[in-house]
């Protein structure tokens, strides 16, 4: 079965353009498809696309679509990014005819998730194949699509965790060139949260964490983080879930700067959110220009899975005036429903995106 990488603009809702304000073509509406963004579909398909289901987008400040994925090249996979010029053709002056592969010549590779930095940098995670299992991989690019020869080794950084596998799962970029990624390491049975920080040429900070990484395990076996965002201040707020002696809950946490738990967010830095099934996780996270925190993942219902949102407090606590004592519910009816990202409008609005049955 032959398999596409699909992109889509939509008129004003969507940041495919570079100006928030352009109105939408003549007889569109909001929310329609943008028949300027390769004409006149709206949609973009690229071939080759494999069976990991992450995919990551970001838009640089003049208006190009980065992607990232992975990309079969007939045996396995490979990283993939790809950027599109706003108007939905492929941008031939990146990479190969608007596209970067990176094999490690083991097995399967994947881009996860990809960001741009102040200084126009562009990084991704993901994983690379070792030969015996697979390894975080933090990469960085040049403006043009090669890799940064300063970064890593030739552009890539691969951490192995004691022979586990480790998947990166989301990227940000500080304003002095660091770099921090969230991630998941698994072995032995059990699963573990962790947050690496690189140095701008690629090294681990020794001055983060142990090492330049911070872990975390709940106790039961099976933690992982799966999206970040730096607030204002430097500190670091992380969600994803954890098992308990009730099942999964979701996990949000907050870290100081140097990747110790800050004190003044929940209880020792951790909240926890019980949807009473069992089953319950999030992959989104955000922070609002007042300081609060909206967290988005899914909830079991006792019957099958909904959307949930959650909105805190700085201090962790919930946000009484959000939804229900700080909880919103979405439920399609007819099956498993999950949030997975989000964003803020500039009007404080929350956009979730997901799946629904």
């Amino acid at each position: 079965m032959k398999r596409w990488l699909l992109v889509a603009c939509l008129g004003l809702v969507s940041a495919c353009s570079s100006s928030s304000s352009t109105p939408p073509p003549a007889g569109k509406g909001q929310g329609d498809l943008d028949p300027t963004f390769n004409a006149p579909d709206g949609y973009v398909l690229y071939s080759g696309w494999n069976r990991d289901s992450y995919m990551g987008t970001a838009i640089q400040t003049d208006g190009k679509i980065l992607v990232s994925t992975g990309i079969s090249n007939g045996m396995d996979s490979d990283v993939g990014v790809l950027r599109y010029d706003p108007d939905g053709v492929l941008d031939t002056t990146f990479g190969t005819g608007g596209v970067v592969l990176y094999d490690s010549g083991n097995g399967d590779d994947c881009g996860r998730q990809i960001a741009v930095t102040e200084d126009g940098s562009i990084i991704l995670t993901g994983y690379a194949h070792n030969g015996n299992d697979v390894d975080i991989l933090v990469m960085r690019l040049n403006a043009d699509g090669t890799l940064d020869q300063g970064f890593g080794t030739a552009g890539v950084l691969l951490y192995d965790n004691a022979g586990r596998d480790d998947y990166g799962r989301a990227i940000a970029g500080q304003a002095d060139g660091r770099v921090l990624v969230t991630a998941r390491s698994t072995g032995a049975e059990t699963s573990v949260a962790m947050i690496l920080r690189c140095e701008s040429d690629g090294s681990l900070d020794p001055l983060f964490g142990l090492n330049g990484v911070v872990t975390h395990e709940g106790g039961k076996g099976n933690d992982g983080f799966r999206d970040m965002v730096i607030q204002s201040d430097g500190k670091i707020v992380v969600t994803g879930y954890t098992r308990t002696d009730n099942g999964f809950e979701v996990l949000t946490a907050r870290y100081g700067a140097d990747g110790t738990p800050d004190g003044s967010f929940g209880t020792n830095g951790i909240v926890r959110y019980d949807g009473g099934h069992g089953n319950a996780g999030a992959r989104g996270v955000v922070v609002s220009a007042d300081g609060k925190i909206i967290v988005s993942g899914s909830n079991h219902n006792g019957v099958d899975l909904d959307v949930v949102a959650l909105k805190y407090h700085p201090d962790g606590s919930p946000d009484l005036a959000f939804g229900t004592a700080g909880v919103v519910v979405y439920d399609a009816g007819t099956g498993n429903d999950n949030g997975r990202r989000l964003s803020l409008q500039q009007d404080g609005r929350i956009i979730v995106v997901g799946n629904a049955h």
